[in-house]
């Protein structure tokens, strides 16, 4: 491969005309992926919050810049006790919540409140800009023991150079430095309703290139990225809760991405996404395992229709070959390289051999801007309605069954997650919401599925205000052998008996 000398998928942020480039106020340029300053987060709960994102500057000189996002639920799942001993109380209260949608495998629907900070620095002008993003998990405030994986620190650290007076009607976007980039992303300006890249995600140091072309109404979007880890976890290492349970077994990766797609007038964009991740590291398990390999290959349609409101299509094939060796450098639908393949898709048997497709899809409405075009600017009652599915198809080297019945537990299991949400503005400081989920974890073997329903309040300064606090009560419905997890690191603990109800407190806040 040479990567070097092709450029290939995903401009980032480009307006890609100059004309659109000359208007005070410019209309969103057409993405095929989610900018790495926008927040590693679930949308703000409820859906009448406005996105994350940062408006268009103007040129000027250097200047400093402070942006960020928190989201911070108090959270607590209902349950009994079992057997009753003396001083004791019959109702139990868990934090986390003893519930099945936790963040880590397919299951996850962002519907449990995630604790969520990230601090960005950026100093720069219009062509050159610096950031630095620091982000945390878990506030030590709050927190029982300290849980450094939950507390990374500095995030991301990277240049960008936006460049559009290098060719006429072109415009190139080029990071350089150690940050992550997420496809498949279904949201307008964030990770969707499942805050899950439907793609990858990457995480690394190196460089990203996109460049767009206009011609007239029509734009031509390409990008490559080349990107490696700075270290691997060293052989003799004991994996515990203070390095997230390093693996050994895995060696320094490294990802290779080209994209392209096609815009059309600010309306709509159709891409295309090919990845390759892989390791060559003689260090892993001292040399005793293939290299890991993990292709992807993904496209998607994005269709910004104005009053008609936000359409994501998506689909990709993940094809892992012996991706054992491979870390978190790629994570593929919350879980990270080939061990979270294996031990939430593939198998333990598998070596990290076998194949996911995945398909997903998105529609966000706002009544509101529906009836009243470009005239509504947010300033009055509004209902926004969304509805969103993701389906994964497994095919794996491992072959195990459940003893119990037969049934196949990992090669030729569809996992599907439907779901539906609605949000009434109704005064500026007052709005209510509900969300339904349905998940099945193996659509074949429905004794495993659950879903949840979540009514809330939603309190916040304003019709257009950054700020939002949420009140959440969630009740859950189990199939006979729902399973839930604990211990740590987490896995799957059958003598756990699932929680029906769970109530969020969420103070949430962008700038």
């Amino acid at each position: 491969m040479k990567p070097c000398l092709r450029i290939a998928v995903i401009l980032c942020s480009a307006t890609l005309s100059l004309s659109a480039a000359a208007e005070e106020n410019p209309a969103p340029p057409p993405v095929l992926r989610l900018a790495p300053s926008a927040p590693q987060s679930g949308p703000v709960p409820g859906g009448l919050a406005p996105a994350y994102h940062r408006a268009k500057r103007e040129r000027s000189d250097w200047r400093f810049d402070f942006h960020g996002m928190l989201m911070m639920p108090l959270r607590a799942s209902i349950g009994k006790r079992e057997f009753v001993e003396a001083a004791q109380q019959e109702t139990t209260l868990h934090s986390p919540p003893v519930v099945p949608d936790f963040r880590g495998n397919f299951n996850y629907t962002g519907t449990v409140p995630q604790p969520y900070v990230g601090l960005q620095f950026t100093y720069g002008n219009p062509i050159v800009t610096g950031t630095v993003s620091v982000v945390s998990r878990m506030p030590r405030a709050a927190a029982s023991f300290f849980d450094p994986p939950q507390n990374p620190g500095i995030e991301d650290a990277y240049l960008n150079f936006q460049l559009a007076d290098v060719l006429k009607n072109a415009r190139f976007d080029v990071d350089i430095g150690a940050f992550s980039q997420r496809y498949g992303t279904m949201g307008e300006w964030d990770e969707g309703r499942y805050a899950t890249p439907l793609i990858a995600r990457t995480n690394g140091i190196g460089e990203a290139i996109s460049a767009g072309f206009a011609f007239g109404k029509w734009s031509l979007l390409v990008s490559q990225e080349i990107q490696g880890q700075a270290d691997k976890p060293w052989n003799g290492i004991t994996p515990d809760y203070s390095n997230d349970f390093a693996d050994s077994r895995t060696g320094a990766g490294w990802v290779f991405g080209e994209h392209a797609g096609v815009g059309y007038d600010g309306m709509g964009v159709l891409g295309l996404h090919y990845m390759v991740a892989f390791t060559q590291d003689d260090r892993a398990s001292q040399n005793k395992q293939p290299d890991g390999r993990l292709s992807i290959l993904g496209a998607d349609l994005r269709l910004t229709l104005s009053r008609f409101g936000h359409f994501y299509l998506g689909a990709a094939s993940h094809v892992a070959d012996y991706a054992r060796s491979i870390g978190r450098i790629i994570e593929v639908l919350n879980v990270e390289g080939g061990p979270g393949l294996m031990q939430e898709y593939l198998g333990p048997k598998s070596a990290a051999t076998g194949s996911l497709f995945t398909v997903g899809a998105q529609y966000d409405l706002s009544v509101s801007r529906l009836l009243y075009g470009e005239r509504f600017e947010g300033l009055g009652p509004d209902v926004v309605v969304s509805l969103f599915g993701m389906q994964t198809s497994v095919k794996s080297d491992d072959k195990s069954v459940d003893p119990r019945d037969g049934h196949s537990l990992y090669d030729g299991v569809t996992k599907r997650k439907l779901g539906a949400e609605a949000s009434y503005g109704v005064l500026p400081w007052l709005g209510f919401s509900a969300r339904f989920d349905q998940v099945w974890p193996d659509v074949d073997y429905t004794d495993t599925a659950f879903a949840q329903i979540s009514p809330r309040v939603l309190l916040r300064s304003g019709w257009n205000a950054r700020d939002q606090v949420a009140l959440q009560y969630s009740h859950f419905i189990y199939g006979s052998q729902t399973t839930v997890r604990g211990g740590y690191p987490l896995a799957d603990d059958p003598t756990l008996i699932p929680d029906k109800h769970m109530l969020a407190l969420t103070a949430s806040l962008w700038w």
